[in-house]
């Protein structure tokens, strides 16, 4: 099975839409993640680690080669998840976030300074406008 076919199974079996796929990956859109399931993208290794680590029940031999169960062994001692894996994921996590901030930061600078200058009649000049 393919890939996609596989990430496809994954998201009906989670019972999630797309969007709420993507936006577990750190995707503000499901874009990247609709031109995967439809063939037109392959997954990078980022995006493959992305999933491991916001579903590490996830069997990475399954996402990645077919192999396996789709699903690890919650009893075998290996496919538990410990407190350090755990604290692993929350810091991949809050390091998306912060940089979310910082981009969002950045745009909001660049906005409040397009709206001084709109105070200041610099749109109007540049646009061949007259007050």
């Amino acid at each position: 099975m393919a890939i996609h076919l596989r990430l496809q199974q994954l998201i009906d079996t989670l019972d999630i839409s797309v969007l709420e796929f993507a936006r577990q990956l750190g995707e503000h859109r499901g874009e990247k993640v609709y031109h995967i399931l439809h063939g037109r993208l392959k997954p990078r290794y980022d995006t493959l680690e992305k999933i491991l680590m916001a579903y590490p029940q996830v069997n990475g031999d399954w996402l990645m080669r077919g192999e396996g169960m789709m699903f690890k062994v919650m009893n075998s001692p290996s496919a538990a998840i410990t407190t350090e894996e755990r604290l692993r994921n929350v810091e991949f996590l809050l390091f998306q976030l912060n940089e979310r901030v910082a981009l969002l930061q950045q745009t909001n600078d660049q906005l409040l300074a397009e709206l001084k200058g709109l105070g200041r009649g610099e749109w109007g000049a540049e646009h061949g406008s007259s007050k």
